[in-house]
């Protein structure tokens, strides 16, 4: 019979990711002769079925044929897939660190097998047994660029998001650095704030004797920011640097956005109180 070649550019051990492949068909009675070849950075693995009598290796062939159909597939929506997700962020995001483009290219390939894989499968399955009917050698990364372009895109746009929430999330962790910054070198202002949560765009501030805050220290700059259109989310989050105070706590509050950034910036400052006669009335007033 002929041979089937499979051919890779990327750094993976072609043959290393078959070995279970390779002995659950020696295991099944196919008997194969693999011969491993090497030009320059390109390996090829060459797959030929010992001869047996005429009739038989059509079939052998052709269960081989369909077999490598799986294999192939599982090699391009894995490590092929990854390796090129790395040389996308080299390439076009050369300011992340190897790390990051890790971390990145895992994500991406975990988002996918949880979004329409099977789709997918049976999409990469239908063009590489297509390939395959046809042809006796595939190159791996050549057969992923020119006959799996609608998920070479998919995998581009992933791989775009994924990169902008990882930025956003280091520029937020800049944006708390700062802010922390502000608040160690600050004197607290009060001892003590009560942050009560009215709703998600309305809340007030108590001091340590439950007495209103706005008025004594707040009345300035909450109108000057104001002024600037800003959301409830700031002027709360701008009115506690402010006074800085030694300890905060949160009354009936939610696991929302500012919440999560005050307890980002002021850390062990914050507690939580969702039982107390402040949080009782509030219930009551909602």
């Amino acid at each position: 019979m002929s041979t089937i070649q499979i051919g890779t550019g990327s750094l993976f051990d072609l043959r290393s990711n078959l070995e279970q492949e390779i002995a659950r068909w020696e295991q099944e009675g196919m008997k194969l002769e693999i011969e491993e070849q090497k030009m320059g950075k390109f390996k090829f693995l060459n797959f030929t079925i010992d001869k047996v009598e005429k009739r038989t290796n059509k079939k052998e062939e052709a269960t081989f044929r369909q077999n490598l159909v799986l294999v192939v597939t599982k090699l391009l929506l894995g490590q092929v897939s990854q390796n090129l997700l790395r040389r996308m962020i080299r390439i076009d995001h050369p300011y992340l660190s190897s790390a990051e483009a890790e971390i990145l290219s895992q994500k991406v390939i975990s988002t996918l097998a949880t979004v329409g894989e099977y789709e997918r499968v049976q999409r990469v399955q239908k063009e590489v047994s297509s390939f395959l009917s046809e042809n006796n050698a595939i190159f791996l990364e050549g057969f992923f660029r020119f006959r799996l372009k609608d998920y070479f895109f998919e995998l581009k746009e992933n791989l775009e998001e994924a990169i902008d929430q990882l930025l956003a999330d280091k520029e937020y962790q800049e944006f708390i650095k700062l802010l922390r910054y502000f608040v160690e070198i600050q004197e607290p202002k009060i001892l003590e704030v009560h942050v009560l949560f009215y709703s998600k765009e309305k809340f007030r501030l108590l001091d340590e004797e439950e007495k209103p805050l706005e008025q004594e220290y707040l009345l300035k700059v909450l109108g000057d920011l104001k002024d600037e259109g800003l959301k409830y989310e700031d002027l709360l989050l701008s009115a506690l640097i402010t006074l800085s105070p030694e300890r905060i706590i949160l009354h009936r509050s939610e696991k929302t956005n500012i919440v999560n950034t005050i307890l980002n910036v002021f850390t062990d400052r914050v507690t939580f109180c969702r039982d107390c006669e402040l949080c009782r009335n509030m219930e009551e007033r909602r």
